[in-house]
């Protein structure tokens, strides 16, 4: 299992997932630290050192399309895809449906039945398509609903770093904003960090405890989860069903769910495992 970097606290639920029904299964899934695969690069390093395992399959998401490219050039084994898929794929991915996540967020701004919302600002990592579909589904439905709406996109990089530089070069702007939306981890944590003390509206996107314990203490009117548990779970099924009776990889896509103060109150103690088992029983069901 390869994850793609970033976004710590959402690949370390998913390789939990996937290693929960490698056991159930009798199998065991090898993975490396999340900090080792941020690069093309690295992650082909990775998978030629897994070759030595003679691993049966490969989980894998893709932090460009050149590795995928790659392995279909020289890896036999079967892949499932997680979390996001280049354009013109035909592999399999298990994921979340990102323009429906972007949707969920700009409802719960709908909800609060402003009156006007003049600007918003999305911060987003805008050279990841998964990423520009959470940005799409949100700005898509504020547009119909708020016509007058001014929308300016923030381009976070690749890390909590360069996603800070980027709010420090328009924290002008940002202050003059009704909203600010952020469609991952690491531009959620930046949004947390620099802006906690401007009072506008701020939805973030994956479970953290920081992003947390800023819903709790109202500096963030909440954040879109991802159900990551359940997307690693589903993705080593798949694989291992294909792997012991060839049954065909197909995709799988999973709603998301906005997490507030209200529902963070509900959970028997306020952390991302407890969302995460939530997410993973209501889709069971």
């Amino acid at each position: 299992m390869v994850t793609a970097g970033g976004g710590h606290t959402f690949w370390n639920a998913t390789t939990l997932g996937a290693q929960k029904a490698a056991t159930d299964n009798g199998y065991q899934i090898i993975s490396r630290g999340t900090y080792e695969s941020t690069t093309a690069s690295a992650q082909l390093s990775i998978i030629n050192f897994f070759q030595n395992y003679k691993c049966d399959g490969l989980i894998l998401a893709p932090n460009e399309k050149s590795v995928v490219d790659a392995l279909a050039l020289n890896y036999d084994k079967p892949i499932m895809l997680i979390d996001r898929k280049p354009e013109n794929s035909q592999l399999p991915v298990v994921k979340t449906n990102d323009y429906f996540a972007g949707e969920l967020a700009a409802k719960q701004l709908i909800q609060l039945s402003q009156k006007t919302i003049d600007l918003a600002v999305v911060l987003n990592n805008q050279t990841e398509a998964h990423l520009n579909q959470r940005a799409l589904g949100f700005t898509n439905l504020l547009k119909q609903t708020f016509s007058q709406v001014k929308l300016k996109h923030l381009h976070s990089g690749r890390s909590v770093g360069s996603a800070r530089e980027m709010i420090f070069q328009q924290e002008e702007l940002i202050r003059s904003a009704q909203v600010v939306y952020a469609t991952n981890e690491l531009g959620s944590l930046a949004l947390n960090q620099d802006l906690a003390e401007i009072e506008n509206i701020k939805i973030g996107f994956d479970c953290h405890p920081a992003l947390i314990k800023a819903t709790t203490a109202n500096k963030m009117l909440g954040f879109i989860s991802q159900n990551a548990f359940q997307i690693g779970y589903a993705s080593a099924v798949k694989l291992i069903k294909n792997i012991e009776s060839q049954t065909p990889l197909t995709s799988l896509y999973l709603n998301s769910m906005f997490i507030d103060y209200a529902f963070i109150q509900k959970l028997p103690e306020p952390n991302c495992k407890n969302i995460y088992q939530y997410l993973a029983h209501t889709s069971s069901n």
